[in-house]
């Protein structure tokens, strides 16, 4: 190879004819973090333009609280409405999904994902490409290899610390979009994916050349960086393949570890390969983690050594009450919860008793509520699967004849930036099991301080009548709670399996009678719907299985807060909002929170219903915004 200088040490090997590409390749890894700015800027100009428009819609519903304060008022704020209706219709779908037991992780994103990742595939393409083939005859014909090498290596190298800034849970990204760090991990994946490929670039045009030249032992022999180089690529390869969904499913305690180890073994390799001037990519990676680490390490001593408590006698940690629950679950109790937490976060849980230097993340189960000596009761519903969860309900299982069991537990959090939906005029809530944990608060919230909302419909969908002992106490408090009164709020609990269908009906659910007094238990007609059900405030209906399904009810009558439990199937997606959503006067908001298939069909129907209806375009339907939670 021509001009090739095998000098260097180990800060990096240098090779002489990259000095000629070296400015340009600098300007494109400018260029790259330009675009992630220019980015980021827009977003942060969409959400101010967001928070405006939702303070304005809370100050003119205090001002006129019987009017629809998230109607679009002026040109402006209707051109704005339509292009939000728009861009929604696009990117919600997700129309095919699996539901193996391995063909799930397999699943496309939906259409707004890849449409980010073609934009984000083109940019670094055109970065990749442009200007760097070098047809026959021209000057640099001799470096044609070596100059697209050297040019995905930049584009390479460029990319590493935005994925570690992707993967830091305390990321300036978050705090400025106001997307979650956990809403952001996708697109870490997909960017580690994007390097290897562009990695596969970098060193294929390199080995090229050589193998041309017959020089591929003696450039491996003579330049150590070559071996570095591999030994990174090998490393991102193992990091992409342990870290695809199958095999952290299959133990996520290990995959935490070993990740950790890959990437530091990664920075190293990446030092070792990098020449000097372009190590710098390293020093930022480290320092996105190190800022991360370090405001983690330190919000966490201060929040379980209660710094900032006065009392000096406040133990380490929290105190943690473990109350066993049907189905295999557990409550988690921290009754002197210190700080303050919004409805849908979640927190970050150790019990060094169980399993030592772990960190799990569980949802708060409940909303913020009024202190007690400045302490407020935290919970959160825990199902026992595997590893720290199975750990927890055994050890909880072997309390004997007491109720429950305590444990000393390390907080972290809370984190998260869940929805607050209380300036749009119908909620809908929908959640599939445990999911219940992430829309129960929101829904506790919403009685709590209503706001502009004067709907709000949630639906709980579970296989068994045991797992309605979960929420059975917060969801009677909601209908009991005063301030529900003005709202119409129905609670709907879907049940489609039963441990007996053989008994009578009323023997089935004589243990979820006793949730309310009035309830009625009995047959309805063919043609009956959950207006049935509202004979007074504060009622639930049980209804049998071969009740037909059906939403229809009247938004005009009188406001009577329900608590519906329905023995059938389970509900389509559309049963349970089209109907809300054809009678809200205004904005709806749709939280879901659930498997796979739930929010994937969430996604696509609200896409299909917002065209179908033509929203903001001039029809009168208002709009409609989505948000999904999975877990699975």
């Amino acid at each position: 190879m021509s001009g090739m200088d095998m000098s260097g040490t180990g800060d990096g090997m240098d090779m002489s004819s990259e000095g000629l590409f070296t400015a340009i390749n600098k300007t494109i890894a400018l260029g790259y973090w330009y675009a992630i700015i220019s980015v980021v800027v827009a977003m942060v100009l969409i959400r101010l333009a967001n928070h405006t428009l939702r303070r304005r819609q809370l100050e003119l519903h205090k001002k006129s609280p019987c009017c629809i304060a998230s109607v679009p008022r002026g040109k402006v704020a209707q051109a704005y409405a339509t292009g939000t209706a728009i861009f929604r219709e696009v990117t919600y779908s997700q129309p095919v999904f699996f539901l193996g037991r391995i063909t799930k992780y397999f699943s496309p994103l939906p259409v707004g994902k890849w449409f980010t990742l073609a934009v984000y595939w083109t940019f670094l393409s055109v970065l990749l490409w442009s200007g760097s083939i070098v047809a026959q005859g021209e000057k640099m014909y001799a470096y044609k290899w070596e100059k697209v090498g050297f040019r995905a290596a930049w584009v390479s190298v460029t990319q590493i610390p935005f994925i570690f800034l992707l993967s830091c849970k305390f990321n300036p990204l978050s705090m400025l979009i106001g997307i979650s760090y956990e809403r952001l991990n996708w697109l870490h994946r997909w960017a580690a994916r994007t390097i290897f490929l562009t990695v596969i670039v970098h060193w294929s045009f390199f080995f090229r050349e050589w193998w041309l030249a017959d020089f591929v032992e003696i450039e491996i022999q003579m330049m150590p960086m070559v071996k570095y180089g591999f030994g990174a690529f090998a490393t991102i390869g193992w990091m992409i393949l342990s870290g695809f969904g199958f095999f952290r499913a299959m133990g996520y305690e290990f995959f935490v570890i070993q990740h950790i180890t890959s990437f530091v073994v990664l920075l190293w390799l990446l030092y070792a390969h990098l020449p000097s001037y372009a190590v710098y990519n390293v020093y930022v990676s480290v320092g996105f983690i190190t800022i991360d680490w370090s405001i983690r390490l330190i919000s966490g001593v201060m929040r379980n050594l209660h710094i900032h408590k006065k009392n000096a006698l406040i133990p380490v940690g929290y105190k943690a009450r473990v109350q066993i629950l049907p189905g295999n679950a557990v409550r988690l109790i921290i009754d002197d919860a210190d700080f303050r937490w919004k409805a849908g976060q979640h927190i970050y849980l150790s019990i060094p008793f169980l399993r030592l230097f772990e960190l799990h993340p569980f949802t708060i189960a409940n909303n913020i509520g009024k202190p007690i000596d400045n302490c407020r009761q935290l919970t959160m519903l825990i199902k026992a699967r595997s590893g720290f969860t199975k750990s927890l309900y055994h050890a909880a299982s072997k309390q004997h004849t007491r109720t429950t069991r305590t444990f000393r537990a390390f907080l972290s959090g809370p984190w998260g930036i869940p929805p607050n939906p209380n300036n749009c005029d119908t909620v809908v809530l929908v959640a599939c099991s445990t999911g219940v944990s992430f829309t129960t608060p929101i829904l506790e919230q919403l009685v709590e301080n209503p706001a502009c909302v004067r709907r709000v419909i949630s639906h709980w969908i579970i296989r068994n009548e045991e797992q309605f002992k979960w929420f059975e106490t917060p969801l009677r408090a909601l209908i009991l709670n005063e301030k529900s009164q003005g709202l119409h709020l129905d609670i709907i609990v879907h049940i489609t399996q039963s441990s007996d269908k053989n008994q009578p009906q009323i023997q089935r659910m004589e243990s979820i009678q006793k949730l309310a007094n009035p309830i009625t238990v009995g047959q309805p007609s063919s043609n009956s719907s959950f207006e049935d059900g509202h004979s007074s405030q504060s009622v639930a209906s049980v209804y049998g299985e071969e009740t037909p399904f059906s939403l229809v009810r009247s938004f005009h009558a009188r406001p009577r807060p329900s608590l519906q439990i329905y023995h059938h199937s389970r509900p389509s997606v559309e049963e349970m909002i089209r109907a809300p959503v054809e009678e809200a006067l205004g904005e709806t908001s749709i939280i879901v929170c659930g498997g796979l298939s739930i929010t994937a069909q969430a996604r696509t129907f609200v896409a299909a219903i917002s065209d179908e209806r033509a929203v903001q375009k001039g029809t009168g339907a208002q709009s409609i915004s989505l948000h999904t939670e999975m877990y699975g």
